[in-house]
């Protein structure tokens, strides 16, 4: 982040509604924290109230570590220098947010892509970021900066140089959406998929999909709109704004950019790419699943949305690696046994679609070797979600039956509480003699029953873990490696 072409602490409080307080007026801003453990000496420390506590009290440590100045929420601070530039803003999330969206118009050449959707919405972006850079500077949120706070502080990392930059947006309300777009101002949009998740907040996917929608509200007039072509929801789109560019992505002809999967293995998949009645290529994936094949049909649209020719857009694509606990592949004991005992962490999030099409990719992938699918429990499902997850149990069988991917040597484990015995439930449909087997466990006893399983089978063996991200299957992970 470089700031200091453009700001200062004057500047910076006129366009966030802020007063100085104290401090020199012209004290130059390099860049900006919010959190007093990264702080930088240099850093604006920007103060932003939490849940729990007020960023107002770690101004005097801010201070002390080197911070150039602070934007705060209060007036009087004890044993602060006279001199420490203070702004006063009415909110400091807002103010933020101001800040952000000023620092973004002054480069209207730059192009932004907002990505957003119920899943898939951060490997979307790496390999968006990934495709765009063959064509320009580019520069795109951090990890998982995608919320009222990440978002603004990732536009701050725009500069002069910067072509593109691709921003995550993700919502825990409604409005969240609409905020951060017409912050970013994007250029083109990608919408992943709508399903049911945070059913907890949105009550419905409808409203799931309504705010999801909201990233078009920000798109720059002559954007483009890419989506997810097989999603119920999202077809809507092009009714409610018909004049907009769109561009599909999906699994079927009836896509603008289609792809066709060719194999499933330990690994990856294997699948051509079609745009324009013919077929533009064929890429390997790592990960287990349609996740990894539609988010890479996403970002080859997001590059002919920018005129990228394909076969350089696939280039980019090529040698991809998944992001830590998205798909990420783990081989226990190092190479001492080959990939004899391979892990898949997929446990960074999910929901009854990500679960459902993690699993079953899984089992494809892994034919022949003695797979233990780990599925703990999905959250903010609301009053459902025992309902939720038994479904998803049923539906996971259901495939099982229909493509007789599972033998006497898969197992699975559903951890957890009440949801993960549903769950568990619905998945002993395709328990049978000579079949795979269905085993509940609490969260205290799951690492026993894993390890038992593991060790007791007779290799290869595959593990895959799948679960909404506080349930931290990742620490039963951790557990195996030191069993390696």
């Amino acid at each position: 982040m470089d700031l200091s072409r453009h700001w200062n602490i004057e500047k910076l409080a006129e366009v966030s509604q802020g007063r100085i307080l104290q401090g020199n007026p012209k004290t130059v801003i390099s860049s900006v924290s919010t959190d007093t453990r990264l702080l930088k000496k240099g850093d604006l420390f920007w103060a932003i109230d939490g849940p729990d506590k007020s960023g107002n009290e770690f101004v005097p440590a801010a201070a002390r570590q080197g911070a150039a100045a602070a934007v705060v929420g209060k007036e009087y601070f004890a044993g602060l220098s006279p001199k420490f530039p203070l702004v006063k803003v009415p909110s400091g999330l807002h103010a933020l947010g101001r800040f952000a969206e000023e620092h973004r118009l002054l480069f209207p050449k730059a192009a932004v892509v907002g990505v957003t959707g119920t899943n898939g919405k951060t490997t979307t972006k790496e390999m968006t970021a990934r495709v765009l850079a063959m064509a320009g500077q580019t520069t795109a949120s951090r990890g998982n900066f995608n919320n009222e706070i990440g978002c603004p502080l990732s536009i701050l990392e725009l500069t002069a140089k910067h072509d593109f930059m691709v921003l995550e947006m993700a919502a825990r309300k409604k409005g969240d959406v609409a905020y951060l777009s017409l912050m970013g101002r994007p250029k083109a949009v990608i919408l992943t998929n709508v399903s049911a998740a945070h059913l907890e907040t949105f009550g419905s996917e409808e409203n799931v999909f309504e705010t999801k929608a909201e990233i078009l509200k920000g798109l720059m007039p002559g954007g483009t709109v890419i989506y997810w072509a097989e999603d119920p929801w999202l077809g809507r789109l092009r009714e409610r704004w018909p004049n907009n560019r769109y561009l599909t992505f999906g699994l079927g002809p009836t896509a603008d950019v289609f792809g066709q999967i060719e194999e499933h293995s330990p690994q990856g998949i294997t699948f051509g790419i079609f745009y324009e009645g013919k077929k533009q290529g064929s890429l390997k994936m790592p990960g287990v699943g349609a996740g990894p094949v539609k988010n890479s049909l996403a970002a080859f649209a997001a590059g002919l949305a920018f005129n990228a020719a394909p076969r350089k857009i696939i280039n980019a694509l090529a040698g991809f690696t998944p992001v830590s606990m998205r798909g990420e592949k783990i081989v226990l004991g190092g190479h001492l046994f080959g990939e004899r005992y391979s892990v898949i962490n997929d446990a960074y999030n999910a929901n009854p679609a990500s679960m459902a099409d993690g699993v079953t990719g899984f089992l494809r992938a892994y034919q022949g070797w003695v797979r233990i699918v780990v599925m703990g429990e999905m959250r903010e499902l609301g009053a459902k979600e025992e309902e939720l997850h038994r479904q998803t149990g049923d539906q996971i069988a259901e495939e099982v039956q229909k493509e007789s991917s599972a033998d006497s040597r898969t197992n699975f484990v559903a951890v957890g509480g009440r949801p993960a015995m549903a769950m568990a439930e619905g998945l002993k449909k395709c328990e049978k003699k000579d079949g795979p087997r269905v085993q509940y466990a609490s969260k205290e006893n799951a690492f026993d029953v894993i390890k038992k399983m593991v060790f007791q089978n007779k290799p290869p063996c595959a593990l895959y873990f799948k679960a909404s991200r506080a349930e931290s299957l990742e620490s039963l992970i951790e557990q195996l490696k030191k069993e390696f």
